[in-house]
């Protein structure tokens, strides 16, 4: 499923945000907050928990067949595709997966600003661009 560059990309891009922008850090959408070594931790943690979450499930969706996520008959055939133990939890996964894809084809595309290092934590790299040197500056984000 979404095996060409398209759909690659839509489903990167749908990953990115399920990783890193819909999560905690939307709470601090609505207020100031600084950007600080104790934020970095919460952001951190969350960050790493959803990767580690992509790494169990994502597996499910890449190795089945082509078909339309829209389509319940669809639907049904992927989550009977996962053991049972985790099947619930692979429905809220894909619940925000599926967000994603139909309803975020205008954020903007994931890209890629260096290599992952070796044995540089996964977590640490989503987080280590501006984040991170805004969060070791001290910076305040400021609501609008």
């Amino acid at each position: 499923m979404y095996n060409d560059e398209k759909g690659r990309r839509a489903m990167a891009l749908s990953i990115t945000h399920y990783v890193y922008r819909n999560t905690r850090l939307e709470d601090f959408h609505s207020e100031s907050v600084r950007m600080d070594r104790y934020f970095y931790r919460i952001i951190y943690s969350t960050v790493r928990t959803k990767l580690k979450n992509v790494k169990e499930l994502q597996r499910y969706i890449d190795s089945f067949p082509d078909g339309d996520l829209r389509d319940k008959n669809t639907l049904d055939k992927l989550i009977n595709s996962v053991p049972k133990e985790l099947q619930l939890k692979f429905i809220r996964y894909l619940q925000d997966i599926t967000f994603g894809l139909f309803f975020g084809a205008d954020w903007d595309a994931a890209i890629q600003v260096e290599n992952i290092r070796v044995n540089q934590s996964c977590a640490n790299y989503v987080l280590a661009g501006k984040f991170n040197e805004c969060c070791q500056k001290g910076c305040i984000r400021m609501t609008q």
